[in-house]
């Protein structure tokens, strides 16, 4: 019998859909580039399901970590941390250092320091986009280069993750380098004062970039001070609608009301309001304290801490203030607790207690400013000036 000549369609079409899902499958498949390997670790550390604590760091791919616990520091980190843990990546042939940071039971923050090539913030910040993490430039620097700055903030959001920023740093002073720093929250990390004048937080295209600040916190905090000293030509103390209405960038938080019976305020002061405010970015929770009808007292009490070498109260001083120290608090390792009078011939007389406390380099300041002029009654640990040390 002659064999059919003619082809066999079936194969044909056959061998023609193989190839073409062959096709399509080499077509589909797209390896990840470097940059979607590092937003990959980004994504999974603010992932909405992610474990906060230090275990749970283990589920970001592609970095081996050192083992447990984290190691508690002798002094806390200038981001708040007091524990860190160590970890290292590659990521698309380049060696990442990895830090953890954060408190005893949860991680705070993320830092990657690449020692290899370039991603490029270009094609990191185009990988984020790709990912659905919506990158939007919220801080930036007013020049960049040698005595500028070097790093971009975005904030992320997506249904996937909760609220983070993410800053990419491409220069050090000058010279090229490059490191990510990944944030839960939606507000923006602190910068540290001697970075309030380099960066701005007005990123739009076109727009005035103007600095954060051009006055460090300590600065803003002494005219803020010298603000509440009643002049020596009205009342020789405010009534609680007058200091309500003082330019020192207070958000008080409710009206005056009688004190807790079981909260520690003297007989004398029966009546407090509570508030905060922010001075170049550093927070302090306020409460004044007084009576029905005069406020007597203010206390400030930093949140977190900040670089030592400060001297608000020598910024006060410039203001036209005396400032004498009448008083010293016990000795103690830690901290300093000192008494300082405030006079002038335009402000009534006034008495503020300047407490530091130390850890490392960084300290925690907090004040009581006595608009009356009394000190409170003496320790017997207190010294004089002069004397033992004081």
């Amino acid at each position: 019998m002659q064999s059919n000549p003619l082809p066999d369609f079936r194969l044909m079409r056959l061998a023609a859909l193989v190839g073409s899902l062959a096709l399509m499958s080499a077509v589909a498949y797209h390896p990840p580039t470097p940059e979607q390997d590092l937003v990959t670790a980004v994504k999974a550390f603010l992932a909405k399901d992610a474990s906060t604590d230090w275990d749970g760091l283990t589920k970001i791919p592609g970095i081996k970590w050192a083992p447990l616990p984290p190691k508690s520091l002798d002094h806390c980190l200038p981001d708040g941390g007091c524990y860190t843990r160590q970890g290292t990546s590659t990521i698309g042939g380049r060696t990442i250092i990895v830090l953890a940071t954060g408190a005893r039971t949860i991680v705070s923050y993320l830092y990657l320091r690449n020692q290899s090539a370039a991603f490029g913030e270009p094609a990191v910040v185009d990988a984020l986009k790709q990912a659905n993490l919506a990158p939007d430039l919220a801080r930036c620097p007013i020049k960049t280069g040698v005595g500028g700055g070097g790093t971009n903030w975005y904030r992320l959001k997506s249904e996937a993750i909760t609220s983070g920023v993410l800053s990419i740093q491409t220069s050090c002073n000058g010279a090229a380098c490059e490191g990510f720093v990944v944030y839960r929250g939606e507000d923006l990390p602190p910068l540290q004062p001697n970075q309030l004048s380099l960066y701005s937080e007005t990123c739009a295209a076109g727009a005035e970039r103007k600095p954060v600040s051009t006055l460090k916190p300590h600065e803003e905090l002494a005219r803020a001070v010298v603000a509440l000293l009643p002049p020596s030509s009205g009342p020789a103390l405010y009534d609680w609608k007058t200091l309500a209405g003082l330019k020192t960038g207070i958000a008080w938080l409710a009206e005056p009301r009688a004190g807790d019976r079981a909260a520690p305020v003297s007989e004398q002061n029966p009546v407090r309001q509570g508030g905060s405010v922010a001075y170049a970015q550093r927070k302090f929770s306020v409460q004044a304290l007084g009576t029905e009808a005069a406020v007597t007292s203010l206390q400030l009490g930093e949140t977190g801490t900040h670089p030592r070498g400060e001297h608000m109260l020598g910024v006060v001083y410039d203001q036209g203030i005396a400032v004498k120290l009448v008083r010293c608090g016990p000795v103690y390792t830690e901290s300093t607790n000192n008494w300082y009078s405030l006079t002038s011939p335009r402000t009534r007389p006034a008495m503020i207690l300047q407490s530091i406390r130390y850890d490392g380099d960084q300290v925690q300041d907090s004040y009581e400013l006595r608009l009356d002029g009394s000190l409170p009654a003496r320790d017997p640990r207190d010294r004089d000036p002069g004397s033992n040390g004081c």
